[in-house]
């Protein structure tokens, strides 16, 4: 038997429209500090913001990756719906294998639009945001960006690529998505979090197949210059 054709006790039981959002996020050792630590305090707002939507908290269903050390990619919370979501502590270690950590979210969220496919579930566009304060280490990285960027132009998925700092190399992150990737101003995670939050609220509250227009992050993002 198929993993598909066994029941999805979550689905079953909730069957209302999804919006799947991945958050593929940089736990290497240059975000030790203040910087991991203001990541986990916006993953605890989101956890929160979403909680007292009464709607996103039922459609909204998220999945966090994180990756470092040389080849360390762990999913952190695999996929759950926003009303039981408990947001992870991530720490810190080693070097960046952000190829290896985009394809398995990619890999994760095909295989999450069949179980809806399977279980009658309509959803939103997925959305897949990607943040980092460096660069890629490990040596496939070009390849998997270029199935993110196929994967967006396809319409399979929504890509926002978000840099932390002054070293994190937008250049390469841009090969990642069709969007001129932000970023960051200072550690405005929370700032971050919280329009992610509403933002995926209204995604949430939307038509199948609308194109929902998300509101300008001004809150968080560093102005170009």
């Amino acid at each position: 038997m198929s993993a598909l054709s066994i029941p999805d006790v979550t689905l079953r039981d909730n069957n209302s429209q999804r919006l799947p959002c991945i958050l593929v996020l940089d736990a290497s050792a240059s975000m030790s500090g203040d910087p991991i630590g203001e990541l986990n305090g916006g993953l605890k707002i989101l956890e929160g913001e979403l909680k007292r939507d009464d709607i996103a908290s039922q459609r909204v269903q998220l999945l966090v990756i994180k990756f470092g050390g040389d080849d360390d990619v762990e999913i952190m919370t695999d996929w759950t719906d926003a009303m039981d979501f408990a947001a992870p502590q991530l720490r810190t270690n080693g070097r960046s294998p952000m190829g290896k950590a985009v394809q398995v979210a990619l890999t994760k969220l095909e295989e999450q639009k069949a179980r809806y496919r399977a279980n009658g579930i309509n959803y939103n566009r997925p959305w897949l945001f990607l943040i980092t304060d460096g660069e890629p280490t490990d040596d496939q990285w070009q390849v998997v960006a270029e199935q993110s960027r196929a994967a967006e132009e396809a319409g399979r998925v929504t890509v926002y690529a978000i840099g932390v700092g002054p070293d994190a190399n937008l250049e390469k992150l841009a090969n990642f998505s069709t969007r001129v990737p932000a970023r960051l101003e200072g550690l405005k995670f929370r700032e971050l979090f919280i329009w992610l939050s509403q933002s995926a609220s209204t995604a949430s509250k939307a038509a199948l197949g609308a194109n929902v227009q998300l509101a300008l992050p001004t809150s968080w993002m560093q102005a170009p210059g």
